[in-house]
């Protein structure tokens, strides 16, 4: 029988304050208590935040997979992720592979899209980042006596505006996994499957990362799956902090948090006036089969002109 299961890994130091979000978003979605596998980390033991982190998974009849006592790096809470879905996982098992800060946003229940997934023979779904920002851009704390979505009404894009004068591929590190199969591997930074594994099938036929266009807000926009990325509260920058100063973070990783950092020391907020800003627009009410088939046409569209493109210009 084919599960749904969710996989996370949860930095108690830095996330505990959206984790009841979390947990009762996925549980809307859908996902039974015993299929959410999270992963509790902390770089030292007995800490008063994991105490407090089972405690709340004990309120959504939750035990920890496992508590992970290490050094935060990208590469190490990867390899975790993917031990995790190897020991837990079939292979006809859907996947939803997210960190505590994503909010998969799906066009249509969450079973009804993974079955049409599963009909179109897909087996890796990709989205973008919507970055959730606070009224004014401002860096708030995060409470529980509201919905996460009031507290961070205003959907952005800050991760490709800040990434925009860096070198190289970054447009392929603003699209995220949101749902694969079980024998379907997540990437390093979890931006795509990890080659090698299994079959993929991409389903919109390649990876979204590698479609000209997609580091543009008018393409990225349009994209009917989204990651909505609650990234941006009051622990940002304490956390960037500690993550550039430990051993292991990557080039990549330590050019973007840099960059965030310097944008945020500015004004100790994000700059909305400097940020792209994505309004609900009339493809958002069609049904949404429609959605997915308009988007395929763009990227089919987008693909031909590139490919025209480069013949011309030979």
């Amino acid at each position: 029988m084919t599960e749904i299961r969710l996989i996370t890994c949860v930095g108690v130091e830095h996330d505990l304050a959206l984790l009841p979000h979390f947990l009762a978003y996925y549980k809307d979605q859908g996902v039974p208590a015993n299929n959410m596998h999270v992963v509790l980390q902390a770089p030292e033991d007995n800490s008063p935040e994991m105490d407090e982190a089972v405690k709340l998974l004990d309120e959504y009849n939750i035990r920890p997979h496992e508590k992970w006592i290490a050094p935060y790096t990208s590469k190490s809470m990867w390899e975790k992720r993917r031990e995790t879905q190897r020991a837990v996982a079939s292979a006809d098992d859907w996947i939803i592979s997210a960190d505590v800060d994503e909010f998969h946003e799906f066009p249509v229940g969450l079973k009804a899209f993974l079955d049409y997934c599963d009909q179109k023979n897909a087996r890796c779904v990709q989205g973008v980042f919507i970055d959730r920002l606070a009224p004014e851009g401002k860096l708030t704390s995060v409470n529980d006596k509201s919905a996460i979505w009031d507290q961070f009404p205003i959907e952005a894009d800050v991760m490709c505006t800040i990434r925009q004068h860096e070198d190289g591929n970054w447009a392929a590190g603003t699209v995220n996994v949101m749902a694969l199969k079980g024998d379907v591997l997540p990437s390093l930074g979890g931006h795509s499957a990890l080659a090698g594994e299994a079959p993929t099938n991409y389903l919109f036929g390649r990876h979204l990362g590698k479609l000209p266009g997609i580091g543009k807000p008018d393409v990225r926009f349009a994209v009917p799956l989204r990651v909505h990325h609650f990234k941006w509260t009051d622990r940002l920058a304490n956390s960037l902090k500690k993550r550039l100063s430990t051993p292991g973070v990557s080039e990549r990783g330590k050019m973007y948090g840099e960059a965030l950092l310097s944008h945020i020391d500015e004004q100790g907020k994000i700059q909305l006036d400097k940020m792209p800003i994505r309004k609900p627009g009339v493809i958002d009410r069609l049904p949404w089969k429609h959605q997915l088939r308009i988007f395929a046409l763009r990227v089919l569209s987008i693909r031909i002109s590139n490919k025209l493109r480069r013949v011309v210009s030979k």
